[in-house]
């Protein structure tokens, strides 16, 4: 039977995406914001920022909440450690 080793490379900003690194800048601040509001604030496409954020929240850095008042757009938030 063959073994499967998962191997886990170490995150840091500095390694990920320019996309991802604006996103993250962006979200610094601390105040939680929809991709519509983050589309309006950077120079990359809606879709880019859809998969930067994807990233952010594999790589654990971001968290998605519950919006209460549109529940169709999350809000994207720095993970506090």
């Amino acid at each position: 039977m063959t073994e499967v080793k998962s191997v886990q490379k170490e995150v840091t900003v500095e390694t990920l995406p320019s996309s991802a690194k604006a996103v993250f800048s962006l979200l610094e601040d601390g105040k939680p914001r929809t991709l519509n509001e983050m589309v309006g604030s950077v120079s990359f496409s809606p879709r880019t920022i859809r998969n930067a954020l994807n990233r952010l929240k594999e790589c654990g850095l971001i968290v998605a909440k519950f919006n209460f008042r549109d529940a169709r757009k999350p809000l994207y938030q720095l993970k506090i450690v």
